[in-house]
């Protein structure tokens, strides 16, 4: 993953214009992630939450509907007349995605089990066709007009389409060959992962040297969101458990503006592209710093 994200950021560099090139292609490659999760997902050992779902609807709806909430009441305060119309769009697209598809992943790393955060994935990914229509234009308010209509179409005919396609893969192939070829799905994943940064890192490096303070601020938002959304997380939802508080944060701080940059058929402003390129940043680097705080955390307990 270091690797490609080092050749997304570089080759643009020596091929001006590729990651640009690469753009119309991205729906496909986001259905080519969405296939490969949604064909190798195991949720047998959800029947518990699933019998019980208020932490879930719960779940969904903070994520859904509640950190939407927080983006439209902080863009009315500081005034949407006051930003750029492309970040005003970033952060409205940004609202109305599902989480990552990493989020599981991001889980087992930390030693959280994974199936909530799986069933939170796969519950906000499925109603996200009919969400996202509503809350992009209402995060983004009059200050630029968001095709709900479009973009609720497009959002359905991919991660529906991918559903069909992967269902019918794992009856066609079935599980356990699908597990067998685990680490050669997961090679084909790295390649259109490459290809997929390449359109997103396109000239990100040159902007960094041409606006470093613009870079630095997108940053910095892309930052303070996906903290703070598991400050508020750990607060709000205490009642969720440590883990599950935690991982629910994370979801709602770490969205898939790839898809929603799909659904829009590549057709975005430059300043949206930055800023989308830029939440990857704390997408890899927040498990890093949550791993080292509870490591002090833990270091601390024991001295007491």
């Amino acid at each position: 993953m270091s690797v490609a994200l080092c050749i997304s950021a570089i080759l643009p560099l020596l091929i001006p214009g590729i990651g640009v090139a690469l753009r119309p292609a991205l729906p496909a490659m986001i259905m080519a992630f969405l296939v490969n999760a949604f064909a190798r997902v195991d949720i047998g050992q959800a029947r518990e939450i699933i019998a019980r779902p208020s932490k879930l609807l719960l779940g969904m709806g903070w994520v859904v509907l509640g950190i939407p909430a927080v983006f439209w009441l902080a863009l009315t305060l500081v005034g949407r007349q006051n930003l750029d119309p492309g970040l005003i769009l970033g952060l409205s697209l940004q609202t109305a995605a599902a989480p990552i598809m990493a989020t599981p992943a991001v889980a087992m790393v930390l030693d959280i089990d994974v199936t909530f955060s799986v069933l939170l994935l796969l519950a906000t990914m499925i109603v996200q066709p009919f969400t996202a229509p509503f809350v992009a234009p209402w995060v983004a308010g009059s200050a630029i007009q968001v095709d709900g209509f479009s973009l609720g179409r497009n959002l359905l005919l991919m991660i529906g389409g991918s559903i069909v396609i992967s269902a019918a893969m794992r009856w066609l192939v079935g599980q356990a060959r699908l597990e067998k070829y685990r680490f050669e799905i997961s090679g084909a994943n790295l390649i259109v992962f490459t290809l997929f940064g390449l359109a997103m890192f396109d000239g990100v490096v040159v902007r960094t040297f041409t606006q470093p303070w613009l870079v630095v601020s997108l940053s910095a938002v892309a930052f303070a969101v996906a903290l703070g959304s598991i400050g508020a997380a750990f607060v709000f939802l205490r009642a969720f458990g440590r883990d599950d508080a935690f991982i629910t944060g994370f979801a709602a701080g770490h969205r898939n503006v790839g898809l929603m940059a799909a659904a829009q058929s590549g057709s975005l402003p430059s300043i949206t592209w930055l800023y989308f390129a830029l939440l990857q940043l704390p997408i890899y680097l927040t498990p890093q710093i949550v791993r080292t705080i509870l490591r002090f955390w833990r270091q601390a307990r024991q001295i007491d």
